[in-house]
């Protein structure tokens, strides 16, 4: 994909897809929910590292296929997958437990921000646009994020894996979301860097902009509204992510 073009999928989906997208054009979109990890901040190669140092340690390493179908899902199912496809000697909790140390000890030096974050929340506050975020990282992580971006104050809600009954791509997330946000969620658009957080915001009836990162991008996400190569680009072209006939 040329990193300066703006895609649409509208006109571009397959036609066997059980899932083409959908959202209610009577209503105005008026307000934008991020994902996080991937999307504001990249800590995808800190969560790997993470998994890896705890695999290590009971003399397995990680595989790339396995990892990949963990991006985007809740601590619970990532843990859970780790176990389907190793033998080790650990509860779900104990083994998320030991990742989240990894975890947390590498946070501590804080999260490579993401090309284009600051312009387009800036963006957002130039034209009274409010955001949120909708993450599938507990409460407590998403806090400590906003902390580290200085965003706190202007995040007007968060919505987190561990308030819910179901992760993504289930769209439980993105319904508290809007919720706090205090509107229907197909007055919402959704930037997302994964398939299974993309399906969730559709799935919830919101815009899905997929914005893949270099750990992300190989994933099929034809069925999203469009796919941008950055959040810069988001920036650029946000009139026509809330234009109502998008």
């Amino acid at each position: 994909m040329n990193n300066e073009q703006l895609t649409s999928n509208n006109d571009h989906r397959p036609a066997t897809s059980n899932q083409q997208p959908t959202t209610n054009n009577q209503l105005p979109i008026t307000t934008v929910i991020f994902d996080m990890d991937g999307l504001m901040v990249d800590t995808e190669p800190l969560a790997r590292r993470a998994w890896d140092a705890v695999l290590a340690e009971h003399g397995y390493a990680m595989d790339d296929a396995v990892y990949a179908n963990m991006v985007g899902r809740r601590s619970d199912e990532s843990g859970q997958m780790v176990l389907d496809a190793y033998p080790l000697p650990l509860s779900r909790d104990a083994l998320i437990a030991q990742k989240t140390k990894h975890f947390r000890v590498m946070l501590a030096h804080g999260a490579p921000v993401m090309p284009g974050l600051h312009e387009l929340v800036a963006e957002l506050e130039q034209r009274s646009i409010p955001w949120g975020v909708a993450t599938s990282s507990p409460r407590t992580h998403a806090a400590i994020i906003l902390e580290q971006l200085g965003l706190t104050a202007v995040c007007q809600a968060i919505a987190a894996g561990d308030e819910v009954a179901q992760g993504k791509p289930a769209p439980d997330i993105y319904q508290l979301a809007a919720q706090r946000m205090g509107v229907s969620a197909a007055q919402c658009v959704a930037l997302e860097d994964s398939a299974p957080g993309c399906r969730a915001a559709i799935a919830a009836g919101m815009r899905g902009v997929a914005v893949p990162n270099g750990h992300t991008t190989p994933a099929d996400f034809t069925f999203a509204h469009f796919v941008m190569p950055s959040l810069r680009e988001v920036a650029a072209r946000l009139d026509e992510l809330l234009a109502a006939d998008s």
